[in-house]
């Protein structure tokens, strides 16, 4: 990649564009995928990590899961063979086993009754922490919880608890994928920059009630989340109407076009894609697929980076029934998707911290510099930082469309390029490449208040 650098200042660096303005866009910042998306430079070791990822291994989890029966919210906690009890003290001797350094436990919350809970329930995550150089998180998702509708001339209600409800594709698949990464990135040896956290919510299937929860908590108790990777229906390649794809996810974030979900999900797209090229990874513009929702929603409600990974070929027949068993999950497909995962959550975790582009009042650090026609960027410098590149596209863009490495500085200009009708953001990137997530100078829009009359 092209470094742009025009001095060696530690404080700030500068590039005059005025010579290139009668170019368009295209020519003046670069295109092609790869250019636009910009170098990601591969580590070896987050390659082994992600050839680690075993199939045979994910089957076994999802079997397990759905051994017990049903995982519903409201099923037996006491039962030793049956039941969501069962399921999560098996989930924490799984876990356990995996290293010496996952610090793991339950998470739990009394629940009042209310809507789907049609009882007081004590609802409890399944939560792995594997310490980091630093307390800022990066989560890895699913919900260990199941439910099924009982056929229709059956007796009962459908959120009864002792139903059957196997749910290995909805949602044993993510789970899996959260516990398979635990186990290979604690096994890994690397200590990693963040604190990873690999949980299994509860209560997603009455009402996202374990996310919901935990989300709140952390925001209560000033705990800083960078990332949630959530796997949500991730083991079908075999659509109800026939249709098979075994190579593609799509990985859903809310706008706006700069949200902290979106940002996430440039980022698993870029990384996910360079650590495994042939896998096709759809990022979709919204919460979630149309009309649903996912554990990733209340982390995003209160200010969270999250996204949802989902297959594309959903089979809505085995969705919420006793169909949905492990013979429906199509294992090495289920590994390809976590190693998506992988990509994005190792070189995030190795990353340093992304920069603070606002100021004390919240405003981004972004002006027209000293000439007024030049686009001049400032930053808080992230520790562990050796270098820092900007991201820059155009006034109607989803997609970064260049990447500009600017050196060990924390401010840089670009004389004669318009802060009007372009976009900036700026990632830290460490000693070894790994690169942070990117913070977008976005300002909120200005606030209207109505004018009073006489």
């Amino acid at each position: 990649m092209t470094d742009f650098r025009t001095h060696a200042s530690r404080r700030g660096g500068r590039l005059d564009l005025r010579h290139l303005l009668l170019l368009p866009l295209a020519l003046l910042l670069g295109t092609g995928s790869a250019e636009a998306q910009g170098t990601v430079e591969i580590d070896s070791r987050i390659q082994e990590m992600v050839a680690q990822v075993s199939a045979e291994n994910l089957e076994h989890l999802v079997t397990t899961l759905a051994s017990f029966e049903t995982r519903n919210t409201l099923s037996s906690v006491d039962d030793p063979d049956r039941g969501i009890g069962a399921a999560r003290e098996w989930m924490v001797q799984e876990l356990q086993g995996y290293s010496s350094r996952l610090q793991v436990g339950l998470d739990c919350y009394d629940v009042a009754a209310s809507g789907r809970i049609t009882r007081d329930v004590e609802i409890c995550n399944v939560k792995a922490v594997l310490p980091g150089r630093t307390d800022r998180r990066v989560y890895v998702s699913g919900h260990y919880d199941s439910v099924a509708q009982i056929p229709s001339d059956a007796e009962g209600e459908w959120p009864e608890g002792d139903n059957p409800a196997p749910g290995a594709n909805d949602d044993a698949s993510g789970t899996a994928v959260a516990m398979e990464l635990a186990r290979v990135l604690s096994q890994s040896g690397l200590e990693f920059d963040a604190t990873l956290v690999f949980i299994g919510f509860a209560g997603e299937e009455q009402g996202l009630f374990g996310a919901r929860l935990h989300a709140k908590r952390a925001l209560d108790e000033g705990i800083q989340i960078d990332a949630v990777f959530n796997n949500d229906i991730v083991g079908n390649i075999r659509a109800g109407d026939g249709q098979i794809n075994g190579t593609a996810v799509q990985v859903f974030a809310p706008g706006p076009d700069d949200s902290p979900a979106r940002t996430l999900a440039r980022y698993a797209y870029r990384f996910g894609k360079a650590y495994m090229p042939h896998h096709d990874i759809r990022l979709v513009g919204r919460e979630d697929r149309f009309g649903r929702g996912g554990d990733h929603t209340p982390f995003n409600y209160w200010g969270f980076a999250a996204v949802r990974f989902t297959e594309v070929m959903e089979n809505y027949a085995r969705q919420h029934t006793v169909d949905d068993t492990a013979d429906g999950v199509y294992f090495p497909y289920l590994a390809r998707n976590a190693r998506v995962n992988m990509g994005g959550v190792a070189s995030l975790a190795l990353a340093p911290e992304a920069p603070d582009v606002n100021s004390p009042n919240g405003n981004p650090r972004l002006t027209r510099g000293e000439s007024r026609y030049a686009a001049h960027l400032e930053w808080e410098p992230s520790q562990g930082a050796t270098s820092y590149r900007v991201f820059i596209r155009d006034g109607w863009s989803m997609d970064w469309q260049q990447v500009y490495e600017v050196g060990n500085v924390t401010e840089y200009t670009f004389e004669g390029l318009s802060i009007d009708e372009h976009f900036f953001a700026v990632a830290a990137v460490g000693p070894d490449g790994h690169e942070s997530l990117a913070s977008p100078y976005d300002r909120p829009p200005r606030v209207i208040e109505e004018v009073e009359t006489r």
